[in-house]
């Protein structure tokens, strides 16, 4: 009977599974940048929130079209997350409160940096299976968001 030898790394469970390690560490420059991208979007979704949307069309060609990328609707998504209207959120783009979240918890993040000299930190190794998944889930948003086209492709919040 013959055996078959799997070399020792193929089957290496901590190269498939994900990791998540939190800690704190001081602030470094790097941690600002992300900083001041979390204000940025905690700061103009609030305003939006509270005065309207901007006056400004991003869009690209492919929208006009009718091609949704899965980053359609995330402004909208996160602005009605800030106005608490979750659901109408989670229509325009799931990935919206989950920006919405990540932002005000990098902000956070960074005033406790400030104030105590060490931040928490989060860290995410996705591994190979994290790998799949996410890419699974975005071909699942972009089928989605192409879906929601007609909903999309309105002026929407106002």
């Amino acid at each position: 009977m013959t055996h078959l030898q799997v070399p020792s790394g193929a089957m290496d469970r901590s190269r498939w599974l994900p990791r998540i390690r939190v800690s704190w560490q001081a602030p470094g420059v790097g941690w600002w940048l992300w900083g001041a991208a979390g204000t940025v979007v905690v700061v103009a979704g609030a305003a939006m929130a509270m005065w309207g949307m901007f006056p400004v069309n991003l869009h690209g060609p492919g929208h006009f079209a009718g091609i949704m990328a899965p980053t359609c609707g995330l402004t909208r998504s996160v602005v009605a997350t800030f106005r608490g209207d979750v659901g109408m959120a989670w229509r325009y783009n799931p990935l919206g409160p989950l920006i919405a979240f990540t932002s005000v918890a990098i902000l956070a993040s960074l005033v406790t940096g400030a104030v105590l000299g060490r931040r928490p930190v989060l860290r995410v190794r996705l591994g190979r299976l994290g790998w799949i998944v996410l890419i699974l889930a975005l071909v699942a948003l972009e089928i989605r968001q192409q879906g929601q086209a007609e909903l999309l492709m309105t002026t929407g919040l106002h």
